[in-house]
């Protein structure tokens, strides 16, 4: 069975190869009449699905090849261990008996003892009388320690004397009552100071000025004079930057609105702001789409939101302002406009159509 299934594996791998060599070398089919006469023949060998097709046949010959001689040799080697002799045949040796043990020898016999003659124990002297004792002399009584050891024996209880009757009670004698005395009168009510004269009060202190919650201190503490002006510090360009791009992108916005209303753009003519236009610098645009018109944060002669359309196209800037030191203005569409010379101090950013993007 191995062995059919590596000459498979060895007539896929062949054909594949065969049919999928095709398209890297010329093949002359005339050896082959009945393959020439078949319609198509020449085209499908020269296809990419016969590329597929022959390579994919060469693979699983190849993968046949491989199977057929992994399990040949498991089986080979399953059948080497069936038919070792060492696991085929197991004999079992009887273990021998164990030997008896000697029995111990026999005790010897014990000689019987002779009975002894018992002796009869000699009998006591009688007993001596001692002399009479003298008298022990009186010795003092001295308090001697509890011990635990001995309890004291009990002692009889004597019964206590009876009674003896009370002396009787001398008659009572009749008491006289005692006079009542009159009440006393009370103490006299002492009179009450007279008041003192009343006090003038302090006439009432003028009121104390109050701090006031105010970033300016109050008229009385300014000087007559102020000192002249020093300069207030510069503003941070980044947050100036960052402003102008919040309200370019709310104008943008707001103009998006109102052509989707009416269908075109707030007209203008000339690319001017505020300083030009006044608070209405883009018409119409205020307050129906935006409550005011935002104005640039260094609002000044050339720096300002600019603005300028046709109805149909229109730009929207920032102009004259500093690049340098702020951030990444081109955001959220926002564009840096070059047909101004832009340097990185006098710069202009902001929406256009592409009808304006030259205005």
């Amino acid at each position: 069975m191995r062995g059919l299934i590596v000459f498979l594996g060895l007539l896929l791998m062949l054909g594949g190869g065969a049919v999928a060599g095709v398209q890297y070398a010329p093949v002359d089919l005339s050896s082959f009449p009945q393959l020439d006469q078949l319609p198509g023949s020449r085209e499908f060998l020269k296809s990419q699905m016969a590329l597929y097709a022959g390579g994919g046949a060469a693979g699983f010959g190849f993968l046949l090849i491989i199977i057929a001689l992994a399990t040949g040799g498991k089986k080979k080697r399953e059948k080497a261990v069936v038919k070792s002799p060492s696991l085929a045949r197991e004999t079992i040796r009887p273990q021998p008996a164990p030997a008896p043990k000697p029995a111990a020898p026999p005790a010897p016999p014990v000689a019987p003892v002779p009975p002894q003659p018992v002796m009869a124990a000699p009998k006591p002297p009688p007993p001596i009388a001692p002399p009479p004792a003298p008298p022990p002399a009186p010795q003092p009584t001295v308090a001697a320690a509890p011990t635990p050891q001995a309890a004291p024996a009990p002692q009889p209880v004597t019964a206590p004397p009876p009674p003896k009757p009370a002396a009787p009670m001398p008659p009572l004698q009749p008491v006289a009552a005692a006079p009542v005395a009159a009440p006393a009168a009370p103490p006299p009510v002492a009179t009450p100071p007279a008041a003192p004269p009343p006090v003038a009060a302090p006439p009432p202190a003028a009121p104390t000025a109050k701090p006031q919650a105010s970033a300016h201190p109050p008229a009385s503490a300014q000087p007559a004079s102020p000192p002249p002006a020093t300069g207030a510090p510069p503003p941070d360009p980044r947050v100036v930057n960052r402003k102008r791009i919040q309200d370019l992108v709310t104008l943008n916005d707001a103009l998006k609105a109102f052509h989707a209303r009416n269908g075109a753009f707030p007209k203008a003519e000339g690319l001017a702001g505020a300083n030009e236009r006044g608070a209405g610098w883009i018409p119409g645009l205020s307050p129906d789409f935006l409550p005011e018109l935002p104005r640039d944060p260094l609002q000044g002669a050339g720096t300002q939101y600019v603005y300028v359309s046709d109805g149909a196209n229109y730009k929207l800037l920032a102009q004259g302002v500093s690049l340098v030191g702020g951030i990444n203005v081109e955001v959220l569409g926002i564009k840096i406009d070059p047909t101004r010379n832009p340097t990185p101090q006098n710069a202009a950013f902001g929406f256009w159509t592409p009808g304006f993007a030259g205005a």
